[in-house]
């Protein structure tokens, strides 16, 4: 028989169990869950890597090959070339000092024809031929002079554009400036088609026999018309603007120079950085942990977003220690001031549909 002083148990509430639950056994568990996924994390996906590389970018400077007037500069900041593009031209010689040189043939050219004045009738027969060289010579000379004078115009022109957009060059002047250069090319465009009727003719025409040839060929005046062509051929070099080429695909990162500006021999003009990396370059620390060598498979991690993961190979190892790059002592958190530290130079393969800018860091794990 039940002793009536025996209560009966009092229930414990759902929600007290669920206290102590929450209390005692959840934050274990928890902790217990975090710390099995970030085993996994560590040990599949954020595993320490072994180096930092650097997506190598090609970058070409383009130079000026010799002194003169930057002229017809085609690219600004960020745009797109292609190999081989004429971005520019380089004119070499000074347009009023080539003016100066072309009065001087001038001068003798028309020298030369005074002299054939004096000639006898059979003189002047075998003579045709210089007659003939000296007057295309003639032609040539003003042709180069206005080219010389176009250049000039050019080069003024493109001063100009920048200073009236700032406000300082008035709006006639640059129209004055247009309509001096647009009548020198028509002038130009003119005499060249006189000069390119003329120079077939000269080239076919021939003394009418061996005899008079020989009389034209050793005479004075033939040697001279020689010098002066000569001359001529040097001033229309000179004159003839040096074409800027793209040597690669790229887009322009560096303009240090605008059209119309005076450039020295060997200095950059602008710059061409490439959009697509060649290949991968890290340092491996001291004290190396393994000897690296040619053919070993690596694992590559990009830091972007979109975490991609690949895997390449050791394309090369340096021979020797060298100062690990700044942009890489700054990737690998390096102290903010360190002393220049050496690393053993590696280079990787960029496999394909890697999609990296060059510049770009990735974490390389090698087994």
């Amino acid at each position: 028989m039940d002793d009536p002083r025996i209560l009966a148990p009092i229930p414990t509430p759902t929600a007290q169990r669920w206290r102590e639950v929450r209390l005692m056994y959840l934050p274990r568990g928890v902790f217990l869950i975090a710390a099995i996924v970030a085993g996994i994390m560590w040990s599949r996906w954020v595993s320490p890597a072994t180096l930092v590389a650097e997506a190598e970018g090609v970058h070409v400077d383009v130079r000026a090959v010799q002194p003169g007037v930057l002229t017809g500069l085609k690219v600004e900041m960020l745009q797109a070339v292609r190999a081989n593009e004429v971005i520019g031209h380089v004119a070499g010689a000074n347009p009023r000092l080539l003016e100066a040189t072309l009065a001087v043939i001038r001068a003798d050219v028309g020298m030369l024809a005074a002299t054939m004045a004096g000639a006898t009738d059979k003189q002047r027969t075998t003579l045709e031929f210089e007659k003939l060289q000296l007057d295309w010579m003639s032609r040539r000379v003003d042709l180069a002079s206005l080219q010389g004078r176009l250049l000039q115009a050019e080069a003024d022109l493109a001063r100009a554009e920048p200073l009236f957009k700032q406000g300082l060059v008035t709006e006639q002047a640059v129209a004055q400036l247009k309509t001096a250069r647009d009548t020198l090319t028509a002038q130009v465009a003119e005499q060249t088609r006189l000069v390119a009727h003329l120079e077939p003719i000269v080239r076919s025409y021939a003394p009418a026999d061996e005899k008079d040839a020989g009389l034209s060929t050793q005479s004075a005046l033939a040697a001279a018309i020689k010098v002066q062509e000569a001359k001529l051929r040097l001033a229309e070099e000179q004159l003839t603007p040096l074409a800027l080429l793209a040597p690669i695909d790229g887009i322009v990162s560096l303009l240090l120079r605008r059209a119309g500006e005076t450039v020295t021999a060997g200095e950059v003009i602008l710059r061409i950085s490439a959009t697509r990396p060649d290949r991968l370059t890290g340092f491996l620390r001291q004290p190396l942990p393994f000897e690296p060598a040619v053919g070993m498979t690596a694992e590559i991690r990009s830091r972007t977003s979109a975490r991609q993961v690949a895997t390449t190979k050791i394309l090369q190892v340096g021979k020797v220690m060298e100062t690990i790059t700044p942009t890489l002592v700054s990737a690998m958190h390096l102290p903010p001031t360190p002393l220049p530290e050496p690393g053993l130079r590696i280079q990787l393969a960029l496999p394909s549909g890697f999609n990296l800018r060059p510049g770009e860091f990735v974490d390389v794990t090698i087994p």
